[in-house]
């Protein structure tokens, strides 16, 4: 029963392995801040990629009304006008990043303990087998053979 039981454990570990492919590991190996600074990083990479490509796509889709109004055009609003919404668009995609970030390390963190703690029970498991083998060995130890006494009374 014992072996069985020791079975069904180990499979649920492997099961545990493949299901979180790895990513609980790769994140429970940061400290909480390390992991959510590396995020806001990439974070800030994405998001400024992002923004130059969608001002990109909104000036190439306006460009006959920039190219007509060019030399009436006030660049000091506009330029000002971008900025703003570049910081509003970083701020918003920030904030979910960073919460994102952190229920990603919680549940790494959460699901490494459950592994951790499945691994002290299989652990367990082996000692206890352990210690019952070696008590039955120390059992065998003093076991004598009543035909070499018999021998020993005839003489």
């Amino acid at each position: 029963m014992k072996d069985k039981r020791r079975l069904y454990l180990m499979i649920a570990m492997a099961r545990f392995r493949e299901e979180k492919n790895g990513d609980s590991v790769r994140i429970s190996k940061f400290y909480q801040r390390d992991y959510i600074a590396l995020q806001l990083i990439v974070n800030f990479l994405l998001t400024t990629v992002a923004f130059i490509l969608l001002l990109a796509f909104v000036a190439m889709y306006n460009l006959e009304t920039l190219l007509s109004n060019l030399n009436e055009l006030n660049f000091r609003p506009v330029f000002a006008a971008v900025i703003i919404i570049y910081f509003v668009f970083l701020g918003v995609y920030t904030v979910i990043a960073f919460t994102r970030a952190k229920i990603r390390y919680v549940r790494a963190q959460s699901d490494m303990q459950q592994y951790q703690n499945a691994l002290d029970r299989l652990n367990r498991m082996y000692r206890e087998e352990d210690r019952l083998k070696q008590r039955d060995d120390d059992d065998d130890d003093f076991y004598f053979d009543d035909d070499d006494d018999d021998e020993d009374d005839d003489d």
